[in-house]
């Protein structure tokens, strides 16, 4: 079938960035960050702090992600989380990018209706545990912990440095 410019419908790339991305985009409501809408799953520690002593959660839990902003992230899962720790996430974005590491702080818990419960994360930065905490503490954890924000300026890193490699 042709377009209205002539052009076979079928092979036309799309028109608009909406419709290239890999993820649907959400508006921002008044929000500071656009949200994507995407549906993946995400492993989790939870951590929590009491009296400058960190507590790591044995066992890892699972989500998946609602929606995810340059601030944080919406998940859903099967278990409750305590409202005043963090999450050390690990999440694969629809196979594009794997994240290990990320610490949010958990700014919200709430039963969905169905069973589970949605949990919202504010990405946050080590210097925060640093507050509650000595740094030596962060260190002894058995798990390494990360912002989103350095994880993303390394995999742009390693981006450029691949695509440089192979220009040369």
């Amino acid at each position: 079938m042709l377009d209205s410019k002539g052009a076979d419908s079928k092979t036309k790339s799309p028109s608009s960035p909406a419709e290239r991305m890999p993820f649907a985009v959400g508006t921002s409501d008044g929000r500071k960050y656009v949200r994507l809408e995407l549906s993946s799953p995400v492993e989790f520690h939870v951590l929590t702090c009491d009296k400058g002593k960190l507590k790591l959660f044995r066992g890892k839990g699972s989500a998946e992600i609602l929606n995810l902003s340059q601030g944080g992230m919406l998940l859903v899962t099967e278990s409750a989380v305590p409202s005043d720790g963090f999450l050390i996430v690990s999440l694969n974005l629809n196979g594009l990018v794997v994240l290990d590491g990320v610490l949010g702080k958990i700014k919200r818990v709430e039963p969905s209706g169905e069973g589970d419960f949605l949990v919202g994360l504010q990405f946050a930065v080590e210097e925060e545990l640093e507050k509650l905490t000595s740094s030596e503490e962060i260190r002894r954890l058995p798990v390494k912990v990360t912002s989103f924000k350095h994880k993303i300026s390394q995999i742009i890193s390693s981006y450029i440095r691949t695509a440089e490699a192979v220009a040369k």
